[in-house]
């Protein structure tokens, strides 16, 4: 948390979340960056719940990624869990969701 909240303000903002996910990035980003930048806002958790994403992402990016990412099936899921290794893949065209 300390490379996207240097501030230890308890909350990520978009652009930090942004910089983290293109950070030492070449021209393109990958699933497995994106897949990173999740995993940090989750807490290391395979999964991310909607109120996460809404409290750390613009409403409308927010949005997009709710209506995309498929419930996580995970025995450690939770009520209203989501995928975002599914749906980081798909973004990139890494399977055929």
């Amino acid at each position: 948390m300390s490379i996207v909240d240097p501030n230890n303000t308890g909350y990520v903002s978009f652009d930090s979340f942004m910089d983290f996910m293109t950070r030492d990035a070449s021209d393109q980003d990958t699933a497995d960056q994106i897949i990173q930048s999740f995993r940090v806002l989750a807490n290391n958790k395979p999964f991310i719940t909607a109120d996460i994403l809404r409290s750390e992402l613009p409403p409308d990016q927010a949005q997009y990624c709710i209506q995309r990412m498929q419930p996580y099936r995970g025995p450690d899921a939770v009520p209203g869990a989501l995928d975002y290794t599914s749906f980081s893949t798909a973004l990139y065209g890494e399977s055929d969701l």
